[in-house]
């Protein structure tokens, strides 16, 4: 176990005043405050090599947790162990094992090149000119940005500087990263292209990753495991997919015929399942083991012109989770 996060309690004292000069005058003679709890009793191990995703609604006390991991935040009460050190005293050596990269918040100087910055990470962690030159050159390559290290940042598109923040957060070769919400704002491309990368150095380093994110397809795509949050609260800690299969264990089908099917035929199945047909094609969404009776069924009659199972959305179906979590746990 290289995280231990063990009945973390995190809330913050607001201040709060109605609009218009006549609040302002009364809060300049008595101020009102409020408690607000982002974080109740969170309790979370993570084994080294592991890829997590914490998952939540924005809000929900992803970043916060974050914040904790790294120091950057005491909690109000409970303990954070990572590879035996405790974030806030801020050691040296803890520091070279772990790196940050927000999505919101930038590392890089926003006037000079991503090189300049990189040059910057080396002489803070001092790195090695060989190896360095190294790092450098594979990190580059594999997220194509060769031709963009020297441009300006400011000139740089977000998924370009995106991968040049990742870039900076990897040259020291860290045991553990955090990303909190990488492909906010990108496009597609550059939001598969980053996956892929973490997936990949996960499996050629056995780093750890920890990645914060409200898309659940950020989450499906490079976490096997998950940790939900739902208003500062742990409502799930386990396997995504089963999580899925949880809340909505349905599946569609889409079956085409080679020829128009015979409608008493047809009649009899809808006696037996909810589907639709439409000319030569069906579709049904049904659980599994009812989708595999209507598969049986339409095989033993007819041989198909062609056949797929869909996945229902998974975002849709994280809607619904978070609507009422207890309604599914």
């Amino acid at each position: 176990m290289i995280i231990s996060v063990k009945d973390i309690n995190k809330s913050f004292k607001l201040f709060k005043r109605k609009a218009g000069l006549q609040g302002a005058i009364k809060s300049f003679f008595k101020r009102d405050y409020e408690q607000f709890h982002a974080l109740r009793d969170i309790n979370l191990d993570i084994d080294e090599g592991e890829i997590i995703g914490i998952l939540g609604e924005n809000g929900a006390g992803k970043t916060t947790l974050i914040k904790l991991m790294v120091g950057l935040l005491h909690p109000t009460s409970g303990s954070v162990i990572i590879d035996g050190y405790s974030p806030w005293e801020r050691n040296h050596e803890f520091l070279k094992k772990i790196s940050i990269v927000m999505g919101q918040k930038n590392q890089l100087w926003w006037d000079i090149p991503a090189s300049e910055s990189f040059l910057l990470n080396k002489h803070i962690y001092g790195i090695d000119n060989n190896k360095y030159e190294k790092i450098l050159n594979e990190l580059i390559d594999y997220l194509d940005v060769r031709e963009k290290i020297n441009v300006q940042v400011r000139r740089l598109s977000l998924g370009e500087r995106m991968k040049m923040e990742i870039i900076a957060a990897l040259l020291h070769q860290p045991k553990i990263v955090l990303l909190d919400e990488p492909t906010l704002g990108l496009d597609v491309i550059a939001q598969s292209k980053i996956r892929e990368f973490v997936k990949h150095y996960n499996r050629e380093y056995k780093t750890t990753f920890v990645i914060t994110s409200h898309y659940t397809q950020d989450i499906k795509e490079m976490c096997k495991r998950v940790h939900v949050l739902n208003k500062g609260r742990s409502v799930y800690d386990g396997d995504f997919s089963e999580l899925i299969k949880s809340i909505n264990p349905k599946r569609r089908l889409v079956f085409e015929f080679v020829n128009t099917p015979d409608t008493d035929y047809i009649n009899r199945l809808k006696d037996s399942f909810p589907l639709n047909i439409e000319d030569c094609i069906l579709s049904a969404e049904l659980p599994e083991d009812k989708l595999r009776d209507l598969l049986k069924d339409l095989l033993s009659k007819h041989s198909p012109h062609s056949m797929s199972f869909i996945d229902l959305p998974v975002e849709e179906t994280m809607k619904n989770f978070f609507e009422d979590p207890s309604r599914y746990l």
